[in-house]
């Protein structure tokens, strides 16, 4: 039961930019920036980000929480 309510990286993502929709910028742990990466078959650019709901998603690293505030 506990893994049919596990939400997956974009969705937690989304619910983030809900939360905060003035913040420019979304810090994920590596996981769920490689889970959204997939789910929106996108690929970071030159410089290591994806864009987002108009929102600049970066890899924050391993055990990192998803935060507007660079860690």
């Amino acid at each position: 039961m506990a893994d049919a309510l596990r939400m997956n990286g974009k969705q937690l993502v989304d619910i983030a930019c809900d939360e905060d929709p003035r913040a420019p910028c979304l810090w994920l742990p590596s996981d769920i920036f490689a889970e959204l990466s997939d789910a929106i078959r996108q690929k970071p650019n030159l410089i290591g980000v994806l864009i987002y709901r108009n929102k600049t998603v970066r890899d924050a690293g391993p055990y990192s929480d998803i935060t507007t505030r660079r860690p």
